[in-house]
């Protein structure tokens, strides 16, 4: 009987970028529910069996995927501060934010039953692990552009918070007109009052 191939790490870190990329991609396209083991192996061309030697369950590589994705956003808000410290640097780091947020619904909108139906299969302490800090970030951003707030900091933070959820009501505002120009009008319109 001939032995199963053994995967190198480098293998091993390859197949996990390329079924990282694919959870990402199928998550925003069809949700947590309609994506399966299967259909992930069969666009990474690997069999169910090294799958399952990568990750022990489905719930494990979306648990990485967000973490990733988490990751990567905090970066490249933090980064596009630490390049332009300047409330039109600030304000282009929030544009982008919700432009993300936008594009990975999974972000922002935890309440949906797709996504619940990820987060109750989680331990309670990986939970916690996945809940965005989003004050921390916001003090990380303001850290990061060199700014100085004109109000108390949780006030600046509510006011972003506020305006970063008006992603929620997207579908009625595409009704009748841009709602990324409308955010980013907003945005432009608050930077100046929340900082010096």
């Amino acid at each position: 009987m001939p032995s199963k191939p053994v995967l190198s790490d480098a293998d091993k870190k390859a197949i996990r970028k390329k079924l990282g990329e694919l959870c990402e991609e199928c998550w925003i396209a069809q949700g947590y529910k309609k994506t399966s083991i299967k259909n992930l192996c069969d666009k990474a061309v690997i069999s169910i069996g090294t799958f399952y030697t990568l990750y022990p369950t489905k719930e494990d590589l979306f648990l990485e995927t967000i973490t990733n994705i988490q990751r990567r956003l905090t970066e490249k808000i933090i980064d596009i501060n630490r390049n332009s410290r300047t409330k039109e640097g600030f304000a282009q780091s929030m544009k982008r934010l919700f432009r993300e947020y936008d594009s990975k619904p999974f972000l922002y909108n935890v309440n949906t039953p797709d996504f619940q139906s990820f987060v109750t299969k989680l331990p309670e302490e990986t939970i916690k692990k996945i809940k965005f800090d989003s004050f921390d970030f916001f003090r990380q951003v303001i850290h990061a552009a060199d700014l100085n707030l004109k109000m108390e900091e949780a006030q600046a933070y509510g006011i972003l918070s506020a305006l970063l959820s008006t992603i929620n009501a997207k579908e009625t505002l595409s009704i009748t007109c841009d709602y990324f120009a409308v955010f980013d009008f907003m945005v432009d319109s608050l930077v100046a009052d929340i900082f010096e």
